[in-house]
């Protein structure tokens, strides 16, 4: 039941620009753009597939970054809103934006460098999409995907907002007890890697059963905590 009503959520703000931007901005204290660019500094190439833009906000930023991109969506709202988004910051380029599903990737073999994603819903698990990926990555190509991130409860204030990813994403969907392998400082956050597969959030995303070799990173700073898996073919 819980689950029901988590897809009639995702639904209801994947078909409502206005309601998609205020969940992923107000609720998140602002910082959801911060988590979108974590992409950016991981991607290699010069080309890029975004799966699910929402409202083109990285889509844009890749753009700018100078890489050849495109992007799948399969809501009709978003692909608008997300060629407004292209509009608004000048880049002209709205054709780029293609409705569709992950399951059927409209695009030949080998065709990117980076397929990326951020926040994505059940779809990402489907192996239909595991496959169209990999078939769409060139060799030694990179799938980067944000899975999630929250804020931490370092004050009464932002414990409201903690319910947010719960409810929406659901409890423990991340990364538990991660360990740290190694760390380092990168702009101004904490990021830990950790290659073992066994870890628990890794034993969910199925991408290394299909031939992907995956890191997963918890980038943390003192307000919030963001879960990243790089796989590379």
């Amino acid at each position: 039941m819980i689950d029901f009503w988590r897809q009639q959520l995702f639904q209801l703000l994947y078909n409502n620009r206005h309601l998609y931007w205020f969940a992923s901005t107000i609720p998140f204290a602002g910082q959801w753009r911060i988590w979108q660019r974590l992409v950016l500094p991981r991607m290699r190439g010069n080309s890029a597939l975004e799966i699910g833009c929402g409202l083109g906000d990285l889509l844009a930023d890749a753009i700018e970054a100078g890489y050849d991109c495109y992007a799948i969506e399969q809501s009709e709202e978003m692909v608008n809103a997300a060629r407004h988004t292209l509009q608004q910051r000048q880049l002209g380029i709205s054709e780029c934006i293609i409705q569709g599903v992950s399951q059927d990737l409209p695009f030949p073999d080998c065709s990117f460098d980076n397929v990326i994603s951020i926040f994505p819903n059940e779809y990402i698990y489907d192996s239909k999409t595991i496959s169209e990926i990999k078939r769409v990555l060139r060799p030694k190509g990179r799938l980067i995907i944000v899975f999630g991130a929250n804020l931490l409860p370092v004050n009464p204030i932002q414990l409201p907002l903690l319910l947010i990813p719960m409810l929406v994403y659901g409890h423990n969907i991340f990364v538990e007890g991660l360990e740290s392998d190694k760390k380092n400082e990168c702009n101004a956050a904490t990021h830990t890697t950790h290659t073992d597969y066994s870890v628990r959030f890794g034993e969910r995303i199925p991408f290394a059963q299909q031939g992907f070799r995956c890191q997963y990173e918890r980038i943390h700073t003192d307000f919030w905590e963001a879960y990243i898996i790089v796989g590379e073919t």
